[in-house]
């Protein structure tokens, strides 16, 4: 069953991206091309981050710090190809002036020549003209499973998007950007004037780290199916989805169903499974959204079950302006997500072996944002707390985001205060 999908897709790709009927011009003779620039700066003030240290079996305080850096910058272009035919190019430079010790989750991209990379290369083609019900992607991208992995990252009301992102890329593809080669199908349907569904199902390369899954093979199999009741979340399908803060456009109620597998490889020996739902209401200025994933991963011995989790919400305020036509927004926001692993040394093995996270994390974030062109220009102030346990794992293990950090041996996060400035264009 598995193979007819991939096989199936791959002859759709093929045929649907060439095909021309007669009265059609010639697809290289009318593209529209766009180009993408956005960049997300920030300030951040972090108060007790502390350094475990082996040598003492011990967590050393380390001063708090301010630190400025680029946290996202987005670069690329996009091109329409016809009427049905969208090409989509990104590129990614991100944590660049990130300290190791500051409160902010992720790498850190310092040093002489900071690096770029490739984040979105994808192609998606309509196959009628009339409807949306059917289109088929391919290129390099995120498997389509979670609400905040598929959504911008600079359009969410919270400081930092959840984190519930990294985990489940983590635990899809086996890096913290989740991209990876893949192709599927999806498309929009109106079931009535009010209840659509968005689905999506498709096949992607096999967990890995960027080279190889190793000596024993299993294609990635992701499914989601998202009910919209009133209007729907966007008029048109596409690969990502919309910001939940609409700013007043739509009054929407959804529910995703969201599932993976994946047989055995270097990294999960007897294969891996999620089950998720993610969910959004847009009243009037009020937005809501939220998700959870349970994620099993199964070595020659035994299972590992986590789970993440994410509640957002945030409502407009708006501000009179000189232009009634081009209102201004204070946003204030709230957002809970977290990380449910193992704290018991003796499930830590199964940890290892699956090449995952163990421990746990809550983090709460809340803030207010500016909207001065909503969707393009924004200013945000933010406090950010966080908390977890790793019981009796070692200090210096694979653990949640709340005691690891990429070049250190073990930490407990701080907590910080930030302000950003976001300019998308």
């Amino acid at each position: 069953m598995r193979f007819l999908l991939s096989c199936c897709l791959s002859l759709v790709l093929t045929t649907t991206l060439f095909a021309q009927t007669q009265d059609e011009k010639p697809w290289y003779e009318d593209w529209t091309v766009k180009p993408i620039f956005a960049v997300q700066t920030w300030g951040t003030y972090t108060i007790g981050h502390e350094d475990y240290d082996p040598a003492s079996d011990t967590y050393v305080e380390a001063d708090n710090r301010l630190n400025f850096m680029l946290r996202r910058l987005r670069f690329g272009t996009t091109a329409q190809v016809g009427d049905r035919l969208f090409i989509k190019f990104l590129g990614a430079a991100d944590f660049v002036g990130s300290d190791q010790r500051s409160g902010t989750v992720g790498g850190v991209n310092n040093g002489g020549f900071p690096n770029a990379q490739v984040w979105d290369i994808y192609s998606q083609y309509k196959i009628s003209r009339n409807s949306e019900a059917l289109y088929v992607i391919g290129g390099y991208m995120r498997p389509p499973i979670g609400r905040e992995s598929m959504s911008g990252a600079m359009g969410v009301s919270s400081f930092e998007k959840s984190w519930t992102q990294w985990y489940v890329r983590q635990h899809l593809v086996g890096t913290g950007p989740g991209g990876a080669g893949g192709a599927y199908l999806g498309g929009l349907v109106p079931i009535t004037s009010k209840l659509h569904l968005d689905y999506r199902a498709g096949v992607f390369n096999a967990q890995n780290n960027g080279i190889t899954a190793g000596r024993l093979y299993s294609s990635l199999y992701v499914s989601r199916l998202n009910f919209m009741f009133g209007d729907p979340e966007k008029s048109t399908w596409s690969y990502g989805l919309p910001a939940a803060n609409s700013f007043g456009r739509r009054n929407t109620a959804a529910i995703a169903l969201n599932l993976a597998s994946e047989g055995p490889t270097g990294a999960a020996e007897e294969g891996i499974s999620l089950v998720g739902v993610d969910a959004l209401v847009n009243f009037g200025h009020f937005h809501l959204e939220g998700e959870y994933h349970s994620m099993r991963r199964s070595s020659l011995e035994d299972d590992y079950t986590s789970a993440t989790y994410a509640v957002r919400a945030g409502y407009n305020i708006v501000l009179d302006g000189d232009d009634p036509s081009r209102p201004r927004y204070l946003e204030p926001s709230v957002m809970v997500y977290g990380f449910d692993g193992t704290t018991s040394l003796e499930d830590y093995p199964t940890v290892v072996a699956t090449s995952f996270f163990g421990g746990t994390e809550t983090v709460y974030d809340v803030g207010i944002n500016y909207h001065l062109k909503p969707g393009k220009v924004r200013l945000g102030l933010h406090y950010v707390g966080r908390s977890g346990e790793i019981g009796n794992l070692p200090a210096d293990g694979r653990l949640s985001w709340n005691n690891m950090q990429s070049g250190l041996p073990g930490i407990r996060r701080g907590d910080y205060v930030g302000f950003e400035v976001i300019l998308a264009y």
